[in-house]
């Protein structure tokens, strides 16, 4: 009985110590696409970059895709989860809005984050690329929903709710291009910034 206990923590232990490793590359992986882009990051020149061999890397993924899918996992899932949450909630639409692109910069400030919105899907594999745009898609539409809520609710002027929801992204996803953390700026207090600019506008009124 003891031996199976033992047999047991021993491949609990060797679980946590393989996740925490992976995480490790994978965090790595994801700093490196996002500073140097992904089509130019070689899988050599990434294993350089961060002092490991190859066949290390290919121990944790199948190639540079998905070492690329799953950093960007990583972000999807925080994401996800942030749709779901709000969708159970009593907020307004536009409440609703803004709690979502709280937690999306947040994000986007991470690793995974940057990653996951610089690399460019069109250097991605068409099965990656597939899977990331549908991805994206799926956020683009429930944002829309919020919008829609938020004019029925009337939290929400009347505006486009796909082009105001590709503004909202197109604003929120080029955060990462030159936030870092550490300089000086909270990352929540931008996301209220950019909120306030789409809630409020820039004009006198």
């Amino acid at each position: 009985m003891a031996s199976n206990v033992k047999d047991g923590g021993e491949t609990t232990d060797r679980g946590e110590a393989f996740e925490a490793r992976r995480m490790d590359i994978l965090r790595s992986a994801a700093e490196a696409f996002a500073e140097e882009g992904f089509r130019e990051m070689s899988v050599g020149r990434l294993a350089d970059r961060l002092g490991v061999s190859k066949p290390v890397l290919y121990y944790y993924a199948k190639n540079k895709d998905d070492l690329f899918d799953q950093c960007s996992q990583i972000a999807r899932d925080e994401l996800q989860q942030a749709i779901s949450s709000i969708g159970g909630s009593q907020l307004s639409g536009l409440g609703k809005i803004r709690r979502f692109f709280s937690t999306y910069a947040n994000v986007m400030g991470s690793d995974f984050g940057r990653c996951h919105v610089l690399v460019n899907v069109s250097a991605l594999e068409a099965k990656t690329r597939e899977k990331e745009v549908h991805a994206r898609r799926g956020l683009e539409d429930a944002v829309r929903r919020m919008l829609i809520e938020g004019q029925q609710d009337g939290s929400v002027r009347k505006c486009d709710p796909a082009l105001t929801t590709r503004a909202l992204f197109g604003a929120f996803n080029g955060i990462p291009r030159w936030f870092h953390a550490g300089g000086g700026t909270d990352i929540g207090e931008v996301a209220d910034v950019y909120l306030d600019i789409f809630a409020l506008g820039i004009t006198r009124g």
